[in-house]
């Protein structure tokens, strides 16, 4: 995912991107500098982040943006759902989740990418 944002940056000045993440807390939080230094110099790339188990140290508005997990709410407040292409990378189950809630938001599926990213062991069980 941040290697299309590192593309989007790069090569793409009118285009409008949302970059979504979410993790368990900072400790696991990879390369947020580097995403939000790159949304900065583009202009047109917004940042926004999830922690689903903030650690001690983490304070929403500071280390990140939401606690818990991004929602189908979010999404339809937050993003172009009538227009967007929506890229998603994560495990089976957050993609579940995601595709299911983007479906019933209306998306159809020629706007919907997504990869798995996770443990070995939920490829093999599939």
């Amino acid at each position: 995912m941040v290697s299309m944002l590192e593309a989007i940056a790069g090569d793409y000045p009118d285009v409008e991107a949302h970059f979504v993440h979410g993790a368990m807390n900072s400790s696991t939080h990879a390369m947020d500098k580097h995403v939000r230094s790159l949304a900065q110099r583009h202009g047109r790339v917004s940042v926004s982040t999830f922690y689903s188990e903030p650690a001690a140290r983490d304070v929403a508005g500071f280390s990140h943006d939401e606690d818990g997990f991004i929602t189908r709410g979010w999404l339809e407040a937050n993003t172009p759902i009538d227009t967007a292409n929506f890229y998603i990378c994560g495990p089976k189950p957050f993609l579940r989740s995601m595709v299911s809630d983007l479906r019933t938001l209306g998306v159809s599926s020629d706007r919907i990418h997504y990869e798995f990213f996770g443990p070995a062991d939920q490829l093999l069980a599939a």
